[in-house]
């Protein structure tokens, strides 16, 4: 009995001992924070703006209002957002037959706004994005893939077919849909430098690697099953701004490293200003491809 008795005395002194620990951390400098995707399809576009928070504040962003927002090309051409919805902190640009679409490839943008006597500034360039030639899928099994837990046990795998420009330097982000609703855990975060995962992989020009071509299927699909994929032209900036705001995201547990600054694009003009800006404006041009799943046009020995 001696090493039961042993065991329960260090169980019930361990679990004694257990106390939440609250840690001091720095208070927040209350950044201005943009979230500004833009793209080349004719629909609305959108710019949200918020300020940061402390870090361990769970509570709702607090959200910019009354802003100045405009977009100006080189072109010559300005493009007004307005705050639709008041104290919304998000602005929006719509389509007009003068401006079906905000912009063309090749086009550079630059975003003001304008905010309590301040000024924030950001520049970016719509790259071109390559055609997605086609989605196939094939029948399979949830058992040991990643995902298998969150969706069918039996369902459709499936996969897209894109090809690289050449010329090195294109980086995509591809994001998928099922049924109109985007994946969008950090894990969904697909990044592509030119057709692998990285710089320096040597694949410029190629057919997107077999994992970029599959993480269209975090888990498996089913009979009447809407895929739609997107793949968006981004800079190599705001590439390694996505990659390390994955890293952010997934850096939790027992080894996570000590947290680091997100790379930004925002800039105040004034640049001894007390508010400084953090996010990120994009402009992306947008390729896409829809399919539904129908057993009879699955295909076998997908690779």
């Amino acid at each position: 009995m001696k090493p039961i008795y042993c065991f329960l005395f260090f169980f019930v002194l361990l679990t004694s001992c257990e106390e939440v620990v609250t840690l001091p951390s720095p208070a927040s400098d209350h950044y201005l924070v943009v979230e500004a995707n833009l793209t080349n399809q004719n629909t609305a576009q959108q710019i949200i703006l918020s300020r940061s928070q402390d870090y361990f504040d769970q509570s709702t962003s607090p959200k910019i209002t009354g802003a100045q927002v405009t977009v100006s090309d080189t072109l010559g051409n300005q493009f007004k957002f307005v705050e639709k919805v008041a104290q919304s902190g998000i602005y929006e640009w719509e389509p007009s037959v003068q401006h079906p679409t905000i912009g063309k490839v090749g086009t550079s943008f630059k975003l003001n706004v304008k905010w309590q006597n301040e000024t924030l500034t950001a520049k970016a360039k719509m790259n071109r994005v390559p055609p997605i030639d086609s989605i196939l899928y094939q029948y399979d099994e949830a058992t040991g893939r990643q995902g298998a837990n969150d969706g069918p046990k039996n369902g459709y795998d499936a996969q897209f077919y894109a090809r690289d420009f050449r010329g090195a330097g294109d980086c995509y982000r591809v994001k998928t849909y099922r049924n109109g609703v985007l994946f969008n855990d950090p894990i969904n975060l697909t990044l592509v430098y030119d057709a692998g995962f990285q710089k320096g992989a040597m694949t410029d020009g190629l057919m997107f690697i077999l994992p970029i071509r599959r993480s269209i299927s975090p888990s498996l699909y089913v009979d009447k099953d809407k895929i739609r994929v997107e793949i968006w032209s981004i800079s190599e900036d705001q590439f390694n701004f996505y990659s390390q705001a994955r890293l952010e995201l997934n850096n939790a547990g027992l080894f996570s490293r000590p947290a680091a600054n997100i790379p930004t694009n925002i800039k105040n003009t004034n640049p001894a200003s007390k508010l400084q800006g953090t996010g990120w404006f994009g402009v992306s041009a947008v390729s896409s491809f829809e399919t539904v799943i129908d057993p009879k046009k699955a295909r076998t020995g997908l690779k």
